[in-house]
């Protein structure tokens, strides 16, 4: 019996971990249809139940051990609330007809899984199921089923000791599975966070360096429409520093990356801070006007509201910024030649006043 029960429990741990590593660690993995993930998860654990109940040990000719009812949890989990609604109907159906004919205690087992999946899917959708209060969930499922194996086990011989064995083998892979998934959970945080420090600027917060170049990549490499690069650059940043302390220099761009992050929505495009005082605006599906427009928005923004400084509160400091613009794939092909005809746009606003933007196409030949 103790084998058979190894067997099942390796069913139930093998079904969390695969739609764990696919259906939760969304950073990782890129699997289809969003939207699909709860039907998905409770076609999955309503398959996982049905091979369970293959698996089962059987105590006597009416009473089969398994852990159909943790699987119901574990898909609440991972799914929300429908995702144990389906997996408790599949389950619920195929226990009642998993033999030649329908048998009173199979269709009691098969109603009792489906009221699970119902009752657990309905008090999810006001409470959603967490981690923290999955154990809930887990002990109604179990109190329930262990009172129809009481109702079984009255009406026959068997040992009552059997709901013993039931009680033990469905926490032992409720919280074993569970302990589990608690620890990838946190695992791929820490792994995401690690990915998000080598892709983040450290005083802005903004895209690095590393992180435009894969954004610019895919750009060039997944589409075929046209994108805009800005390149900003504060004007006589070193005067600041001189002035007030690279400690206010260092307010000042993060003051910039905040308000470079409020201009350009998400929507529109991403914003990086590529070294000291220059920063760059991608701009997915933009040609070179709406570069410029946005380019123009951000000047106008930046030129018209100066800079609190934190030593003094009644001080303020005025700055601008001198913006290039490059457009693929009319100035570049490559990363390298769209960052330098940006820049070389940067520089040429400098060039003629400064507080001022430049589209690389605009140069003189």
């Amino acid at each position: 019996m103790l084998f058979d029960l190894l067997i099942n429990f390796c069913i139930l741990f093998t079904f969390a971990v695969l739609s764990y590593w696919h259906f939760q660690d969304t950073v990782r993995s890129n699997f289809p249809f969003l939207k699909a993930h709860p039907y998905i998860i409770g076609i999955m654990s309503g398959l996982a139940g049905f091979i369970l109940m293959e698996s089962s040990v059987d105590l006597s000719d009416t009473i089969m051990v398994d852990a159909r009812h943790v699987v119901i949890v574990i898909a609440g989990i991972l799914g929300g609330p429908i995702a144990p609604i389906i997996s408790g109907l599949i389950i619920g159906l195929a226990r009642i007809f998993m033999t030649d004919t329908v048998t009173i205690p199979g269709l009691l087992g098969g109603l009792n899984v489906s009221v699970l999946g119902i009752v657990i899917g309905l008090f999810s959708f006001k409470y959603p199921m967490t981690f923290k209060n999955a154990p809930r969930y887990f002990y109604y499922a179990t109190a329930q089923t262990a009172v129809l194996i009481a109702i079984l086990i009255h009406q026959t011989t068997t040992n009552y000791l059997h709901i013993v064995y039931f009680i033990l083998y469905s926490a032992f892979s409720f919280f074993t599975v569970l302990f589990i998934l608690i620890e990838l959970n946190g695992h791929f945080k820490k792994f995401r966070h690690t990915e998000l420090l080598a892709e983040t600027d450290y005083l802005t917060g903004l895209y690095n360096n590393r992180k435009f170049e894969q954004l610019t990549h895919s750009y060039i490499t997944d589409s075929t429409k046209p994108f805009s690069m800005i390149s900003i650059d504060i004007d006589h940043f070193k005067k600041v520093n001189d002035l007030y302390g690279h400690p206010i220099g260092d307010e000042i761009l993060k003051e910039l990356g905040a308000r470079l992050k409020s201009l350009v929505s998400s929507r529109e495009g991403y914003v990086t801070r590529n070294g000291g005082e220059q920063f760059v605006v991608l701009l997915p599906n933009s040609p070179p006007a709406m570069g410029l427009d946005l380019g123009e928005r951000i000047r106008s923004s930046i030129a018209r509201s100066p800079f609190p400084v934190s030593d003094n509160q009644q001080e303020q400091v005025s700055i601008t910024v001198s913006i290039g613009v490059s457009s693929y794939p009319d100035n570049g092909m490559t990363i390298q030649e769209l960052y330098s005809a940006a820049d070389t746009a940067m520089y040429e606003a400098k060039a003629i006043g400064r507080n001022r933007v430049f589209h690389y196409t605009n140069r003189k030949a």
